[in-house]
């Protein structure tokens, strides 16, 4: 998607407009989640969503830099992520194969 956009759009307006969707996206997820989300996404245990979560709120916080102050649940719930060992040990910065 990125090469794509990077095709549509100059440079600088690629981060602007990534910046964009991803807060749209957050803002339906915290939303979505209010009624459901316990210490994880949807309950107090580790499921599926949470796989998909964590490292799309690791992209938008780490890659986008993204203030996470309009998302408290999804705020919390990355603190959460990140108390997990296997979730730590899967960001990419610990991956053997990382640039330095």
């Amino acid at each position: 998607m990125q090469k794509y956009i990077a095709e549509k759009v100059n440079p600088d307006e690629q981060y602007v407009w990534a910046r964009n969707h991803i807060r749209k996206g957050l803002e339906a997820l915290e939303k979505l989640l209010h009624d459901y989300a316990g210490k994880y996404a949807t309950g107090d245990e580790v499921y599926l969503a949470d796989c998909f979560i964590a490292p799309q709120l690791y992209g938008a916080i780490k890659r986008f830099s993204l203030d996470m102050t309009p998302y408290p649940l999804l705020s919390r719930l990355n603190e959460a992520y990140n108390q997990l060992p296997a979730f730590v040990d899967s960001a990419p910065e610990n991956q053997p194969d990382t640039p330095v």
